[in-house]
């Protein structure tokens, strides 16, 4: 009996072992929403995505869109066309580090002369 616990203990340890977890930090602003997901594939690799997305009725009319976000340990940047499609995404791969989940993430939108910025969390209490 307590063999069988043990093996069926290693089953379920070693099966949550392989299965990516994955950290969301999100935030919005008047006109923009956006989201910074890391999901850890193991110990070491991890793949980030950024999204921001209007909110508005006519993404078509936005134009350009400059962007930055920068966290503790993380940061990027770009500029896109906004053209009929509400989203803006962009991702990465590697072995860095990563935010703690009590963190925050900094996101300036700026387009047609205007500027929002927001924080993005993931909602874990600070201490």
């Amino acid at each position: 009996m307590l063999i069988g616990v043990c093996i069926v203990t290693l089953t379920i340890v070693s099966g949550c072992l392989n299965h990516p977890s994955v950290i969301q930090f999100t935030g919005e602003s008047k006109n923009w929403s956006a989201s910074y997901t890391i999901t850890k594939m193991n110990r070491e690799d991890h793949m980030n995505r950024f999204q921001i997305r209007y909110k508005g009725k006519d993404p078509a009319n936005v134009g350009r869109v400059k962007y930055k976000f920068t966290g503790t340990t993380n940061s990027g940047s770009g500029e896109q066309k906004l053209s009929g499609n509400r989203d803006i995404v962009s991702g990465s791969g590697g072995n860095g580090a990563i935010p703690l989940e009590d963190s925050t993430i900094q996101v300036t939108v700026e387009w047609r002369g205007q500027k929002e910025e927001m924080e993005l969390s993931t909602g874990a209490s600070r201490k």
